[in-house]
C-alpha cells in the first residue's frame, strides 16, 4: 500500500510539473466549499483555462521542482491549478462570469440583505402565510395565492440565518449565496496579482478611460495645445470666433 502510494504520488508529481510547463500563466483557487458539479460545470464553459485538482503536499513539490517557490506560501488547503495562456485578468473574468446562486443554509451569515420582494409568491393559503408572517414578512391572501404587500428585509448583511429564514427562503425559491471559484492568485510573466487587484469591472475602467481621454482633449483644446487629437476641434472653435467676431464687426459698422 505505501509503495503504491508513492508511486501515486511520483507520477502525479510529473503530471503536474509537465502541466504547469505547458502554460504561461499559472493561478491558484481554493476548493473550499465549492461543490463539484460547479466545477464541472465551469470546465465547461472556460474551454481556455485547464483546471487541475491535486494534494496540496504533491503541489508543493511540484512548485518547488520548477522554481515556483514563491506560490508555496500561499497554497490553500483544497487547492485546484488554473492554468491558460490568456492572461491574468481574462482568466479571472471568465471564472467571474460562471457564478452561481446557492440556497441559504442555517447558521450562516447572511452574504447580502436579503430581500423577499413585494408581488403573488405563487403559494396557496395556509400554514405558509404563517410562515412567512414569522419572519417579518408582510403578507395577505389575494385569490387563489399568497401576496406580499411589501418589500420585506427578513436578514441583514452579516446577520446569522435562523432555521425560520431558511425555510422562508426555499417556500419562495430565493437563493442569496454567490458561489464563485476563489481565485487566491494567478501568477503571470513574474507578477502575482492576487484576487483584489484581478476583481475589477472591466466596463467601469473603459468608461473612465474614455472620459479621461475626452477631458484630456477638452483641456488641450482650451490651452491651445495641438495634437491630432486637438488640431480639429481647435479649428473648429477658431472658426466659430472668427464668425463670431466678424459679425460684432458688422453690427458695429452698421
Amino acid at each position: 500500500m505505501t509503495r503504491h502510494l508513492k508511486e501515486w504520488r511520483l507520477k502525479e508529481l510529473g503530471v503536474i510539473s509537465d502541466l504547469i510547463s505547458q502554460y504561461k500563466t499559472i493561478g491558484i483557487g481554493d476548493l473550499y466549499n465549492f461543490p463539484s458539479a460547479l466545477l464541472h460545470k465551469l470546465r465547461k464553459n472556460t474551454p481556455e483555462i485547464h483546471f487541475k485538482v491535486t494534494n496540496r503536499n504533491i503541489l508543493k513539490m511540484a512548485l518547488e521542482k520548477i522554481g515556483q517557490k514563491d506560490l508555496i506560501e500561499k497554497l490553500p488547503d483544497q487547492p485546484i491549478l488554473i492554468l491558460s495562456n490568456n492572461n491574468a485578468f481574462e482568466i479571472y473574468s471568465s471564472i467571474k462570469k460562471n457564478k452561481s446562486k446557492s440556497k441559504a443554509k442555517v447558521g450562516m451569515l447572511s452574504p447580502i440583505d436579503i430581500v423577499v420582494p413585494e408581488g403573488d409568491t405563487g403559494l396557496a393559503p395556509g400554514p405558509a402565510l404563517s410562515d412567512l408572517k414569522k419572519v417579518g414578512i408582510k403578507a395577505q391572501v389575494k385569490g387563489a395565492t399568497i401576496h406580499v404587500t411589501k418589500d420585506t428585509v427578513i436578514a441583514k448583511e452579516g446577520d446569522v440565518i435562523n432555521e425560520d429564514i431558511v425555510s422562508t427562503l426555499s417556500k419562495l425559491d430565493i437563493k442569496p449565496v454567490e458561489l464563485i471559484l476563489e481565485v487566491v492568485f494567478i501568477k503571470e510573466d513574474g507578477i502575482i496579482y492576487s484576487k483584489d487587484v484581478l476583481d475589477v469591472d472591466a466596463e467601469t475602467i473603459y468608461n473612465n478611460f474614455i472620459t479621461a481621454v475626452r477631458q484630456s482633449i477638452n483641456l488641450g483644446v482650451e490651452i491651445s495645445y495641438a495634437t491630432e487629437l486637438t488640431i480639429e476641434p481647435m479649428i473648429m472653435m477658431a472658426e466659430l470666433k472668427a464668425k463670431a467676431l466678424e459679425k460684432e464687426v458688422e453690427e458695429k459698422g452698421n
